[in-house]
């Protein structure tokens, strides 16, 4: 059997909200492949999952709706998309505040993801981690970094962490946080004293991709001083069919602006 070669750097990847295919990154992976050549392979490439945590309730949903023989619906595709991704967000909210299983399924969900990268960076807790996350993902993961630096939910228990790994699964070492079509101002743009995790280290940079055709991408900025330390990006995400509409929304992973900024990020940590 070959060694396994062990990992410079992880790269995470968050789907956003609507019915994800398992395979949501692979256009960022393609690219990824080509654009870094060998140097790909000292990528530990990690993808949550949290999809099917939440959306078993939605599918029995719709599958209820369209079999009703007195329903008359139109425009499904958009239908779907907006019951599965606003009901993601719902599911996520509820459970945050009320019956907390699903919530911390997901967050142990991307333990998991972190957990697999942990192993092939060597288990070493300071070698360093990249996340990029789409539309929902960017909730997903701010929730998550507000739980691991204040000590809640999941990271309240010690012993929910194995020890010697703990730095990790609170991601001391992430180092770029790239969000793309994060609907930030969709969810708080209400709340007047809005508040964003703090840096997880002096190093650690957030850039935020959105296109302006798409309505459910916003620049962050703007949020409040705690969100100063975004850099916001306007690109024209998806091709000539999608590029100027909403259904951007779902071409940034293939985008040459976003697989560009995530391989220079790559590469910059891989001597």
């Amino acid at each position: 059997m070959p060694e396994c070669k062990m990992k410079d750097i992880a790269l995470i990847t968050f789907h956003g909200m609507g019915k994800v295919e398992p395979t949501y990154f692979k256009g960022l992976q393609k690219g990824l492949k080509k654009s870094m050549g060998p140097k790909w392979d000292r990528v530990s490439f990690q993808n949550v999952q949290y999809a099917p945590i939440l959306q078993g309730a939605q599918e029995k949903l719709w599958k209820d709706i369209i079999s009703a023989p007195n329903n008359d619906v139109d425009s499904t595709r958009l239908r779907q998309f907006f019951l599965y991704g606003f009901g993601d967000a719902g599911s996520l909210e509820y459970s945050a505040h009320s019956n907390k299983t699903k919530y911390l399924e997901v967050e142990k969900e991307i333990q998991r993801a972190l957990g697999e990268a942990f192993l092939e960076l060597g288990q070493d807790k300071n070698k360093h981690v990249v996340i990029i996350a789409h539309s929902l993902g960017c909730q997903v993961i701010s929730n998550y970094l507000w739980d691991a630096q204040s000590n809640t939910y999941i990271f309240k228990n010690p012993k929910a962490l194995d020890e010697g790994k703990s730095e990790f699964l609170c991601l001391k070492s992430l180092q770029n946080l790239v969000t793309i079509c994060c609907n930030f101002p969709l969810f708080i743009g209400s709340i007047s004293d809005r508040r964003c995790f703090s840096k997880p280290n002096a190093q650690f940079r957030w850039d935020n991709y959105y296109d302006p055709d798409d309505i459910l991408g916003w620049p962050l900025k703007q949020l409040g001083t705690s969100f100063n330390m975004v850099n916001d990006h306007a690109i024209n995400a998806g091709g000539i069919f999608t590029s100027w509409n909403a259904f951007s929304h779902t071409r940034y992973w293939s985008d040459d602006d976003v697989i560009g900024a995530v391989a220079n990020i790559l590469q910059s940590h891989i001597s």
